[in-house]
């Protein structure tokens, strides 16, 4: 008898709690979407570096399971809070507390069954969707294709089993503790309120708010100077700006009812206008009831934002990395051919890396060439030691040999006249460079008065000159025979792609040039490798792009999942709870279109509350992180493009669940005022 009842009541839950259960099988869908990818052979096999993917999404999944673990526990207190009279009455009519208990727990297990099994479908789904993006990253065709694993099927219901372990121990705990005059009742509490100090709360909501935004000031201070190499413990103050940030997410969103109370019931036009007093009225006595939820989902949401924010700056640097490590198929630095003398290079002649390559792949262009210096400064001793490189003195490419440099990688050539030189830099160096420019027009190379013919950033590569991070372009004549060659290059284009296989090989056969640095009192070895392929930077960067990606946008997507299931139910629960309040506004004569539009306005404060906060502190957060990741976007305008392309997409999710939340709402309001 108890094992139907379960299921009859499993069944109308379905019902009730349709966003519940579509998170829910959405989260095991990703996760079980992500166990299929981290074991795919496919996968896997794309490059050393991917063996890490496993590890990472591992570790995110601990996150996950403890995320879901509190959401299936926090939905099942109000899955008992809903239908604790039931409860209270099968207690009346004899059923024995352990009994009724194993009852919900069957109720919520059939629940979790039903969405881990439509999850197993939804996430193969799911895998095969993101594999495609994986191999469109790395650039490769995938076909799609549905094979067997045991293992990623294990290992989610090995999650499973721990996130209901959980949230079924602490939901028993609870039941066991509770009389019958508590669930009698149980439907009328509200959460334990955070903040009780009501007549200080504005107070505390200013000074909460005032020491959030100081936080950030000195998150951005801490991350600037650890950029500009400051002696300032940078470490400690990030840790206390991101602890008193959090102390200010709980400190503002548990004392804001109090503050728009001092503040907008005070304003008769505010008040008085429309339906407010009864909008202003519902959503500070719901707030107030649960102050330490919304502190959390706004921490969630916080977490959100930023993970979206660093998981595309990441695939930025990843991307635009490739291009300023890797520019040529294959790179060459400081092998010589057997006819010039170099006094302590060891290393085989050009000629056999050459002929390695040729066995391997067609040449379709090359270019030796030397990076020149006359060993003084007009320029470097204006840049900050941190940005320039370890080359300490200015570096200077013939025109000729840029311009062939240029051509390669398919980008316009330029013109100088005989009394002009060219800068071509990184983006971190840029700025201080043009305060050069601006007092500096001229520069003295050897026995030329050169000025300057213009700079640029885009498409630097510092393969061009080891060691620095920016490079003087002058005409052919200005590098004479008093010039010292620092480095020689060799840049090499080849038909086919070279890979990272080619790689290893050509590092198994010119292994690096091992330095031993001698100290006062210890040695460092430095192991400095002669040839780059751009087949291996490219495997490593989108390895990495693709590791730390897809690990954030996982938490991502959970976090939105979680913070959208919760303030759904919350506000499903008062369509019930509170139906007496809208039965009496529509006696009194408010139109049932009024009501719509009363409740659309407080449901969208109460959405809205847990991220305006979160919202500040993410695009603060991003633009103190533009400091570190700034140099090696496209432009000054990618960080922007990426927090704005993630807000949106965020409000996208967000205003699913605000709409599926209205209409559920909307639905049970008019089925009590019909009745």
């Amino acid at each position: 008898m108890l094992s139907k009842l379960a299921f009859r009541n499993a069944k109308r839950s379905i019902q009730d709690y349709i966003i519940y259960l579509i998170t829910v099988t959405l989260a095991f869908s990703l996760i079980f979407s992500f166990n299929l990818i981290i074991f795919s052979e496919d996968i896997l096999e794309l490059s050393a570096m991917m063996k890490n993917f496993q590890l990472s999404i591992i570790v995110v999944s601990i996150i996950v399971i403890l995320v879901v673990g509190w959401l299936i526990y926090y939905t099942m207190k109000f899955m008992l809070q809903k239908r604790s009279k039931e409860f209270a009455t099968y207690m009346i009519l004899g059923i024995k507390q352990k009994q009724m208990i194993k009852m919900f727990l069957v109720e919520n297990i059939i629940l979790g069954v039903l969405s881990l099994f439509i999850s197993f479908f939804i996430g193969t789904i799911l895998s095969q969707l993101m594999t495609l993006i994986i191999m469109n990253i790395f650039q490769l065709p995938y076909q799609v294709s549905f094979s067997l694993n045991s293992k990623p099927i294990l290992l989610t219901l090995f999650y499973f089993i721990l996130i209901y372990l959980f949230g079924l121990w602490k939901a028993k705990r609870k039941i066991k503790k509770m009389k019958l005059r508590d669930l009698l009742y149980l439907d009328k509490t509200n959460e334990k309120k955070a903040n009780r100090l009501s007549q200080l709360n504005p107070v505390i909501f200013l000074f909460s708010f005032i020491s959030g935004i100081s936080a950030l000031i000195l998150f951005h201070q801490a991350i600037k100077s650890i950029m500009e190499n400051n002696s300032t413990p940078a470490g400690l103050y990030i840790l206390i700006s991101l602890v008193l940030i959090i102390i200010s997410i709980y400190g503002v969103t548990t004392t804001i009812p109090d503050f728009l109370i001092s503040t907008l019931m005070k304003k008769k036009k505010i008040k008085y206008s429309g339906n407010n007093l009864i909008i202003i009225r519902q959503f500070t006595s719901k707030i107030k009831t649960m102050g330490l939820t919304i502190g959390t989902l706004s921490l969630l949401v916080t977490l959100t934002w930023i993970a979206l924010n660093v998981s595309n700056m990441f695939y930025g640097v990843f991307q635009t990395q490739t291009e300023n490590q890797a520019p040529y198929d294959i790179m060459i630095y400081n092998i010589y051919s057997e006819t010039e003398e170099e006094i302590g290079n060891d290393n085989p002649p050009l000629q056999q890396y050459l002929d390695f390559v040729s066995d391997q792949y067609e040449i379709e262009d090359k270019i030796t060439y030397n990076v020149y210096t006359n060993r003084e400064t007009p320029i470097r001793k204006y840049i900050s030691n941190g940005l320039v490189g370890y080359q300490p003195y200015d570096c200077y490419l013939k025109l000729s040999d840029y311009n062939q440099l240029l051509k390669m990688r398919g980008l316009k050539e330029i013109a100088l006249k005989d009394d002009e030189y060219f800068i071509h830099t990184f983006r971190d160096v840029e700025k201080e460079l043009k305060n050069y420019l601006h007092d500096h027009q001229n520069i003295q190379i050897g026995e030329y008065t050169l000025r300057n013919k213009g700079m640029t950033s885009r498409n630097y590569t510092t393969a061009w000159s080891r060691g620095s991070s920016y490079i003087v372009i002058v005409p052919d004549q200005v590098i004479t025979d008093n010039f010292e060659v620092i480095n020689q290059i060799t840049m090499i284009d080849t038909k086919e792609e070279t890979t990272e296989q080619f790689s290893e090989r050509m590092h198994e056969k010119f292994p690096p040039k091992v330095y031993v640095e001698d100290g006062d009192t210890y040695q460092t070895l430095i192991s400095i490798q002669q040839v780059t392929i751009r087949g291996e930077v490219l495997s490593e960067n989108r390895s990495m792009a693709t590791i730390l990606t897809f690990s954030l946008m996982y938490l991502a997507f959970i976090f939105i999942a979680v913070v959208g299931t919760i303030l759904s139910i919350q506000s499903l629960s008062d369509s019930t709870k509170y139906r007496y309040r809208y039965i009496t506004l529509h006696k009194l004569g408010m139109s049932e279109h009024q009501i719509n539009k009363t409740l659309a306005k407080q449901l969208l404060i109460f959405f809205i509350t847990p991220i305006i906060y979160p919202l500040l502190i993410s695009i603060s957060t991003a633009y103190s992180l533009s400091y570190v990741f700034d140099a090696f976007m496209k432009s000054d305008y990618t960080i922007f493009s990426y927090v704005l392309f993630n807000i949106f997409l965020f409000l996208f999710i967000y205003i699913i669940y605000y709409l599926a939340t209205y209409f559920g709402f909307k639905k049970n309001i008019r089925e009590e005022i019909k009745e």
